[in-house]
């Protein structure tokens, strides 16, 4: 299932209570790993207000409509992460990712 073009669900646990929308700020849980698994990020928490662009469009677009508690696994298509760019020694340009978030709270 894709969640918008470039963004594909590989997992999920539905989590409770209302559906995290744009506008919402939400403690995060982030894991992520480039396609061919090496780890990049690891149990990073971060709040973020969904639509501020603080974080790529992938990981904000994975987290519109989640729940407190709520586990999403996604694929996100380069387009959406870090483009041609990457990040220096991290990220290669063009990389496609993984990331495992979850939902720890809606303020």
């Amino acid at each position: 299932m894709n969640i918008k073009p470039g963004v594909k669900l590989l997992q999920e646990a539905e989590g409770k209570g209302v559906e995290v929308k744009k506008g919402d700020i939400v403690e995060v849980k982030l894991n992520g790993w480039l396609n061919e698994g090496e780890k990049i990020q690891s149990n990073h928490v971060e709040s973020i207000k969904l639509g501020s662009r603080k974080v790529i469009p992938g990981i904000e677009y994975a987290i519109e409509g989640m729940k407190v508690h709520g586990i999403r696994k996604v694929k996100i298509s380069p387009h959406l992460g870090y483009k041609d760019k990457g990040v220096e020694g991290l990220i290669p340009p063009d990389a496609i990712l993984i990331y495992e978030i979850e939902v720890l709270d809606v303020k």
